[in-house]
C-alpha cells in the first residue's frame, strides 16, 4: 500500500538524498527564489521508498509548484530492493511515479518540475495527463576513458603548452566577473541575479556541497566552474572561460583536468548539465561525452 506525504525537506534515515533534495540545498534555492521547499515522500508501510523535491508558491490562494532558478534538476530519489529482478524494479518505480503524479494532479492546479536523467520512465506522469518535454545533457561515466575528436585533441595540446595549472579554490568574485563577461559576449539572458548566485555558492560551499574548480595562468583564474557533489555524482552547473583563453583550448583542458581530478573520488558520473544550446552541445559532443535525456514535467 502506497502512501504519500508532503513535508518540509528533511534527511531520510538510512537513505542518502541526491544533492537536489538535500534540505540545505533546497532551503538556499527556495530563499533566493521566494518559494517554499517541500519533499513529496512516498511510503510503503512505514518505509520511505521515494522522495521528490518540490518548490511551491501561493498565487491568488492557490499553491503552485515551479522549477526554480539555481536547481538545474529536481532529482527523484528511489530506494528499491537491491536484489529484486529488473522487471520488478521497473514495475515498482512506475507504480511510485504514477502514485506521485496522481497525488499532484488531484491536489494542485499547476505543476512544473525538471526531473534528472535518473528518471527515464515518465509514463506515470503522462498517464495522469502531464506533459513531458525532453531535454538533453552530456555526462562522463568514470568507468570509461574519453577520446576527444582530433580537433579537440589539438586544442588540448595547445592548452598544455600554455602551462596552465588546475586546482580547487574558492574565489567567488573572480568567478562572477568571468561569468558576467561570458553572458555579455554571448548575449545570454539567463535571469540569474549575480548577487544571489554569489550567496548561493557561498552557502553551499560552507555546507560542503558546492566547490569551485579553476584553471590558472600565472596565478590568475582564466577558466572556472562551480561543481555540486553528492555521494554518487558530481554536477558542473556553471563554467566560464576568458575569451582569449578559449582560443588557446583552455575550456577543453579544463574539462579533461576536471575529470582527472574527480576520477579517484568513487563517483559514478560527472554531469555537465546541458546540451541544449547548439554551440555548447557541439563542444561537449566532440570531447566524447555521453548524451543523456531528461524531462520537464508540466500540468
Amino acid at each position: 500500500m502506497i502512501e504519500l506525504e508532503l513535508t518540509k525537506p528533511a534527511e531520510i534515515s538510512k537513505h542518502p538524498l541526491n544533492v537536489w533534495s538535500k534540505p540545505i540545498f533546497m532551503q538556499t534555492v527556495a530563499d533566493l527564489n521566494g518559494y517554499n521547499p517541500y519533499h513529496l515522500v512516498c511510503y510503503k508501510g512505514e518505509s520511505p521508498v521515494a522522495v521528490l523535491p518540490l518548490y511551491g508558491k501561493n498565487v491568488f490562494g492557490l499553491r503552485i509548484f515551479k522549477h526554480p532558478l539555481l536547481s538545474y534538476y529536481q532529482g527523484l530519489n528511489l530506494w528499491l530492493e537491491k536484489n529484486a529482478p529488473a522487471a520488478r524494479k521497473l514495475l515498482e518505480a512506475l507504480e511510485i511515479t504514477q502514485a506521485m503524479a496522481k497525488y499532484l494532479k488531484l491536489n494542485f492546479k499547476r505543476i512544473k518540475l525538471m526531473l534528472s536523467p535518473d528518471t527515464l520512465d515518465v509514463r506515470g506522469f503522462i498517464w495522469q495527463q502531464f506533459s513531458a518535454m525532453p531535454y538533453y545533457t552530456f555526462v562522463h561515466n568514470f568507468k570509461h576513458n574519453i577520446v576527444p575528436l582530433p580537433d579537440e585533441r589539438r586544442k588540448i595540446s595547445l592548452a598544455e603548452k600554455q602551462m596552465y595549472n588546475f586546482e580547487e579554490g574558492l574565489a567567488i568574485d573572480t568567478f562572477i566577473e568571468l561569468l558576467k563577461h561570458t553572458h555579455n559576449q554571448k548575449k545570454w539572458e539567463s535571469g540569474i541575479n549575480f548577487q544571489d548566485l554569489s550567496s548561493f555558492i557561498s552557502i553551499l560551499h560552507s555546507a560542503g556541497i558546492a566547490y569551485q574548480m579553476n584553471l590558472l595562468k600565472d596565478k590568475n583564474i582564466i577558466s572556472s566552474n562551480i561543481l555540486l557533489k553528492d555521494s554518487q555524482k558530481a554536477y558542473t552547473i556553471f563554467r566560464t572561460t576568458e575569451k582569449e583563453a578559449l582560443k588557446n583550448g583552455a575550456s577543453c583542458l579544463h574539462t579533461l583536468k576536471l575529470i582527472e581530478y574527480l576520477k579517484n573520488e568513487n563517483l559514478q558520473e560527472l554531469d555537465f548539465c546541458g546540451a541544449n544550446k547548439p554551440d555548447i552541445a557541439r563542444f561537449k559532443a566532440a570531447l566524447d561525452l555521453e548524451l543523456k535525456v531528461f524531462f520537464r514535467i508540466c500540468s
